[in-house]
């Protein structure tokens, strides 16, 4: 009975051991990894099947041609003293291999020390030593006399000769009553009268072609601009006849007969001058007017906006003891954009408010005069009556002639542009306005009843010279003004009576101090293109399309 217990007790050890193990095996099957069934879309590659040819074997690629070694030109030692130019011209071209024809006016001797030079170098020394020209044309050498030939050059500038004459002038006079009267334009002589004038007188004459020969026919004569003294009439002519020169103005030829040593000067000389010719500026102006307020009615101090940086600012109101003048100096270093002239502007609001009365931008080309004129012509008129009396009656006519007075903004300026782009600026901004009307006290006018009115007209006005590197801003200020205003208002009526209108009317007098502050920045124009030099002006024309667009 016992024996029966215990084998049914192992059985059933055994039977739970086996339910384990078969539990723990499917556990682990469910965490291996399937592989991933393949897709009934999937592609498959289809197995190439065996070529039926047999391939060539493969052969080794051959190395690329090394590149053959630059071949140096051949050199030559030559030391000659005082040997004929004909014997050293056929030793080299036998040395060198080549053929050589030589003029037979060819004259003199030569002497040269050259170690170890290429042909073509020995030639130009001897070009540069005896009256020669030579060419070296595939294995010949030909050299012949250096007599004078005809070359053109193309000269781009335009056919004109412009004069520019300006002047500033300042007239007082003070004349006390004796022989000279009212009408005197001159001072009164010993009578007391007193006469001070300033003026200035600014001529600019440009005559490019002109200048342009006169350069050319120099380099000709040697440069001598005149001409030898006691030169004959016959070597003159000879001369003449042996080198010429012709100008075509219309299509910008030059045409010049001369030497090759003479050509290679004059073709030297009319790159130069081209070069600086053809400089431009841009020159970027901005006049602001400044409405001073009662902490500053000495004027604008530079030295607060020196500290915003940009600014150098020196002032000496007072030397010592006078030994020095008083001076006044101020650059500003800017970037390319200009928007630090901006910023320089805005800060002038500071000192009082500040308005911008005109930003022009010029272009000019070298020591040429641009001219900038925004104004409006003023009509005026004066009277003139004249009076005739025939047998007792009078007759009165009246004349009237019309004038104009430009009022607003005229500047004009001519710049220096130098090799290192500094520019040397002569500017001369004028402001004008009327400030009101005088009337004509001639009596006769006043018997006829007529009234004429002349317009009082302020003009401020500067003409300085100023050297501004390209791209820095030059300022010129101190040009202040005091201006009173008179205002009456009232009751109406009332305030005319006599006595008592003063009683019912209120009178005002205002005091305004301004001052007038110019800002110049010019900058060299090497390449005058949108996509280059002038690219700050490119989002303008860029804008163009689509305002056109939507204007349609």
């Amino acid at each position: 009975m016992a024996f029966a217990q215990h084998r049914a007790a192992v059985q059933g050890c055994r039977r739970q051991l086996v339910a384990s193990l078969i539990t723990a095996l499917l556990l682990l099957s469910g965490c291996a990894t399937q592989p991933p069934a393949p897709s009934e879309a999937h592609l498959k590659v289809t197995p190439q099947a065996p070529s039926s040819t047999i391939p060539q074997p493969v052969m080794d690629v051959p190395l690329p041609p090394s590149p053959d070694a630059e071949q140096e030109d051949e050199v030559f030692s030559v030391v000659v003293n005082d040997v004929p130019l004909k014997a050293l011209l056929f030793a080299l071209s036998r040395d060198s291999g080549r053929n050589i024809d030589i003029a037979s006016d060819i004259p003199g001797n030569i002497t040269i020390n050259a170690i170890d030079q290429t042909l073509p170098q020995i030639l130009e020394r001897i070009e540069r030593q005896a009256p020669i020209r030579y060419q070296i044309l595939d294995d010949r050498i030909v050299v012949v006399r250096d007599s004078p030939f005809l070359q053109h050059y193309e000269i781009n500038y335009v056919n004109m000769q412009r004069s520019v004459q300006s002047k500033v002038s300042i007239k007082t006079e003070v004349s006390s009553t004796g022989s000279g009267g009212v009408g005197d334009t001159g001072s009164s002589g010993g009578s007391g009268g007193n006469l001070s004038s300033t003026e200035i007188s600014n001529v600019s004459d440009n005559q490019f072609w002109e200048t342009l020969l006169d350069n050319v026919k120099a380099i000709l004569r040697g440069g001598d601009s005149t001409g030898k003294k006691g030169e004959s009439q016959a070597g003159a002519m000879q001369a003449e006849d042996e080198f010429s020169v012709i100008a075509n103005r219309e299509s910008g030829v030059l045409s010049v007969k001369a030497t090759a040593k003479q050509h290679a000067q004059i073709q030297a000389f009319i790159d130069k001058i081209i070069n600086s010719a053809l400089r431009q500026v841009l020159i970027e102006a901005t006049i602001v007017e400044v409405n001073l307020n009662d902490d500053y009615q000495a004027g604008v101090d530079w030295s607060k906006i020196a500290i915003g940086g940009g600014f150098s600012f020196a002032q000496s109101m007072l030397g010592g003891n006078l030994a020095n003048a008083p001076s006044f100096s101020m650059s500003y270093a800017s970037t390319p954009s200009g928007d630090n002239l901006l910023a320089t502007v805005k800060l002038l609001s500071q000192f009082g408010d500040s308005k911008v009365l005109s930003s022009p931008k010029l272009m000019v080309l070298n020591n040429q005069t641009a001219l900038l004129k925004v104004v409006d012509n003023r009509v005026y008129f004066t009277t003139t009556v004249t009076t005739d009396t025939t047998q007792g009656v009078s007759t009165s006519t009246i004349e009237t002639e019309v004038h104009t007075v430009p009022v607003g903004f005229v500047m004009s300026v001519t710049p220096q542009i130098s090799s290192d782009k500094m520019v040397t600026l002569n500017a001369r901004p004028t402001i004008s306005r009327i400030v009101g009307f005088v009337r004509d006290p001639n009596p006769t006018l006043a018997d006829a009843g007529v009234e004429s009115l002349i317009p009082e007209v302020q003009v401020r006005e500067i003409e300085s010279m100023l050297k501004i590197a390209s791209g820095d801003i030059g300022v010129i200020g101190g040009l202040m003004q005091d201006t009173v205003n008179h205002s009456t208002s009232g009751l109406p009526g009332v305030a005319r009576v006599e006595l008592l209108g003063d009683l019912f009317s209120y009178k005002e007098n205002s005091f305004r101090k301004t001052e007038l502050v110019i800002f110049l920045r010019p900058v060299v124009i090497h390449t005058a293109s949108v996509t280059a030099d002038l690219d700050d002006f490119g989002r303008y024309l860029s804008a163009l399309p689509a305002a056109e667009a939507g204007a349609k």
